[in-house]
């Protein structure tokens, strides 16, 4: 943890360096937040590459940087979830073909719409891709962004939750409802003891700029409801992945986030001076970094989570 001291002399250093330049000091801080991105998101050196692992006798978990999926093995071919894009896609196809050659992908699921998760999926040429039936709307809406021509057409839209049986595995798919949009599906193979959550509930590592287009009182409805779940494996959509207790952990930090949020939102309102606004971010900062301050990305992103926070609980979001 670094010191206060040590962090009056790394701004004092910083402002003597910005005045040398000729440089605004505030410009000055937001380059070095910026600039702090840049080692969370490829940070630590193992989120580089790709690579797969079996998780269950049916199951394996891909990831390409810090993007995470799974694959699932049944009698009638693979299922796979998001492809994320074209080079992740190709990856996993190349995988795919060396530990199961001549094997097709049967399904595809996209696990809602956005477009860091669904592009490049014609890699994998599966029979079936399953969508939300909201999430061509959303790519119509985005048809201005190059990504949208990299998705693969949905053969099937769906609503609500669904239960497939493919080659012998049931695959639960449990909708979201307004939560990270509300197109969003979970994953729960009961016969394998195993969930799968797309953007919600990492594994001690803080959601990149504090989480966006989220919902919170959706997310939290939505988290005690798959707490419910019989699992023992447990594989978010990006960074590690681990067991129940893990998604408890996360559960946990969400709900002392938003905690923490409405009251400081209750106590201060919109604050209107300087002296406010730091000492409510200070209501909100100080105990999520005691507690929390040694998950990954804390430090990078703690600004991003508390403004998104805070402005959820002003907001009503």
């Amino acid at each position: 943890m670094i010191s206060r001291k040590a962090m009056r002399t790394t701004w004092l250093v910083g402002a003597l360096a910005s005045a040398s330049l000729g440089c605004n000091l505030r410009e000055f801080a937001m380059d070095k937040a910026v600039q702090e991105q840049v080692h969370y998101i490829p940070d630590p050196e193992h989120l580089s590459g790709f690579d797969l692992h079996k998780v269950s006798d049916r199951v394996y978990t891909y990831r390409w940087t810090w993007d995470r999926g799974i694959v699932i093995f049944t009698d009638e071919g693979i299922v796979v979830t998001d492809p994320f894009n074209r080079e992740a896609a190709t990856l996993l196809k190349a995988e795919l073909d060396r530990i199961a050659p001549g094997r097709p992908v049967h399904t595809m699921f996209y696990s809602h719409y956005h477009l860091d998760h669904v592009p490049g999926g014609a890699v994998l040429a599966p029979r079936h891709v399953i969508a939300h039936k909201k999430c061509p709307e959303y790519w119509a809406d985005l048809a201005d962004d190059s990504l949208t021509r990299e998705i693969l057409p949905p053969t099937e839209l769906i609503e609500g939750d669904q239960k497939r049986i493919i080659g012998g595995v049931e695959i639960d798919l449990l909708y979201l409802g307004h939560s990270h949009t509300d197109t969003l599906y979970a994953y729960y193979l009961p016969g394998e003891k195993l969930l799968y959550t797309v953007d919600t509930g990492l594994i001690r590592t803080v959601m990149p700029l504090g989480g966006p287009d989220m919902y919170s009182p959706g997310v939290i409805q939505q988290m005690d409801r798959l707490a419910k779940l019989d699992f023992d494996v447990y594989i978010p959509s990006h960074f590690g992945y681990g067991h129940k207790a893990d998604f408890l952990e996360a559960v946990e930090y969400t709900k002392t986030v938003r905690r923490l949020a409405l009251e400081v939102s209750h106590k201060y309102g919109l604050p209107t001076t300087e002296g406010q606004f730091l000492e409510g971010f200070h209501a909100m900062y100080d105990p999520l970094k005691a507690k929390y301050g040694h998950y990954d990305g804390f430090d990078q992103q703690a600004l991003f989570l508390v403004s998104r926070a805070f402005s959820g609980a002003l907001l009503g979001y």
